[in-house]
This record gives structure tokens, sequence and C-alpha cells, in this order.
């Protein structure tokens, strides 16, 4: 993984630690993502539904909406198209069982290009022994093996690169 990624999820995870350190754990949950700077378009804020069953985001930023399929506010995140709805719930899932900050790198492929991602899970509020909110990020980056962009053009295969374009004529 990239390591601007890895360092991104760890300042998150150190701002989040921060921030529990000064608020109660045991608080409502609801956090202002302007906290985290220039993340904020990277964070959603999600309600635990039916023991983690399902999560509704109260907040969603705008860059995870850019792989994500739009702005989420509002909706489940059983709503989400994949591959982001199954591994934001896995790593939401193993947030609120474990109590703890959870990541997972990915690879995802969208709107035609390869997309390194880091997806962070960590718990807000709880309740009892429930968590009951959560902050999750989604960090990516174009993917350093296909940085290259493909494109088909009146049967012409063009790759662009940092040589510039080539071309081939596309095989029937």
């Amino acid at each position: 993984m990239q390591a601007g990624l890895l360092n991104a999820s760890g300042w998150i995870a150190a701002k989040w630690l921060d921030r529990l350190a000064v608020n109660s754990y045991q608080g409502s949950g609801s956090i202002e993502l302007a906290e985290f700077g220039a993340f904020e378009a990277n964070l959603a804020e999600a309600v635990v539904l039916d023991h983690g069953a399902d999560f509704l985001f109260l907040q969603w930023g705008a860059e995870i909406g850019m792989l994500c399929g739009g702005d989420h506010r509002g909706h489940r995140l059983s709503a989400l198209p994949q591959p982001s709805r199954g591994q934001l719930r896995r790593v939401c899932v193993r947030a609120i069982a474990s109590h703890a900050p959870i990541m997972e790198e990915a690879i995802w492929g969208v709107h035609g290009r390869i997309w390194e991602c880091a997806i962070v899970a960590l718990p807000t509020a709880s309740c009892g022994f429930a968590v009951t909110h959560l902050l999750a990020a989604l960090l990516f980056a174009p993917h350093p093996m296909f940085t290259d962009t493909l494109w088909i053009e009146g049967g012409t295969l063009t790759i662009t690169g940092d040589e510039g374009p080539l071309s081939a004529i596309r095989p029937d």
C-alpha cells in the first residue's frame, strides 16, 4: 500500500484517539468532521442499526461519494453499490465487535480506473457494551501499477503514459 495512504490512516486514527482522550467514549457519538481538516471529505459518520446488521450515514464526505456512487447521507449501508457496500460493512462490523479501530486495504475498480484504498472504521460512542456510532474513512489513490489510461477511440486502442500517447490497432 502507498505510504501516503498509511500515513493518512494513521493521522486519522491519532486524531480519533486524541478526541477520545478529551471526550468521553460514552458521549452521543456525533462528531464534527471538520476537526479532521483536509480529510473531512474522506469521512462519514454512521449510526449502528440492529446491533450491526446495518448502518445509517448521518454525514458523508464528498470524496467518498466519488468512489461510492454519490452522496449517501441519510442512506443505509445496505443500499450502497458494490464494492463499497461489502468492504465498508466488513470493516464497520469488525470495529463494533472489537470496540477498536479497524483498517483494511483494498483495490477497487471504479469509473474505469484502479484505486488503492484504505478503509478505516473507528467507534465514536457506545451505550453499555454496544458501539452506537462509527467514524468511517475511505482514503484512496490511483494504483501505482495502473497509472496509464486506456481507452478505445475509433477502433484504435490508445495508451497514454509518461512517454506520451502510444497507439495500436484494436484486435477484433
